[in-house]
């Protein structure tokens, strides 16, 4: 069982990190000012949980199609962030945005592709199918 849950240790880790700053309303207002930095500043934060994702799918789903682990990996973190954005509106001083998932959907695909492409993780792990 561990090595099935050891994968996941950094995705549930960063989302939990993602909520934690989520729940803290000085973000909103003080330190992100500008609006492409805001966005930037969440593709960021959700390229790294694209990657973890993908991490613990593969490590998970040994053996599965490419496609299948990507489509889950970019599923989970796209819904991960609409519920991050929902979460925002019970914080006050906080605000939920579209924009703002967006720019968390974009920042999972490119996680997923830097997943794929650094590490090669469907060449050793998942098999070229």
């Amino acid at each position: 069982m561990w090595n099935k849950l050891k994968p996941w240790i950094p995705a549930i880790a960063w989302t939990v990190l993602i909520f934690g700053l989520s729940s803290v309303s000085v973000f909103a207002s003080t330190i992100i000012k500008l609006k492409m930095v805001d966005k930037l500043a969440h593709a960021a934060e959700y390229g790294g949980l694209g990657l973890f994702l993908t991490v613990g799918f593969v490590g998970t789903l040994t053996g599965a199609k490419r496609r299948w682990v990507t489509f889950l990996a970019i599923l989970t973190g796209i819904a991960i962030g609409a519920l991050d954005e929902l979460y925002q509106f019970t914080v006050p001083g906080r605000c939920s945005d579209f924009r703002d998932w967006i720019a968390d959907s974009i920042g999972v695909i490119i996680g997923n592709r830097i997943a794929v492409g650094l590490f090669g993780f469907y060449r050793w792990r998942a098999g070229e199918r």
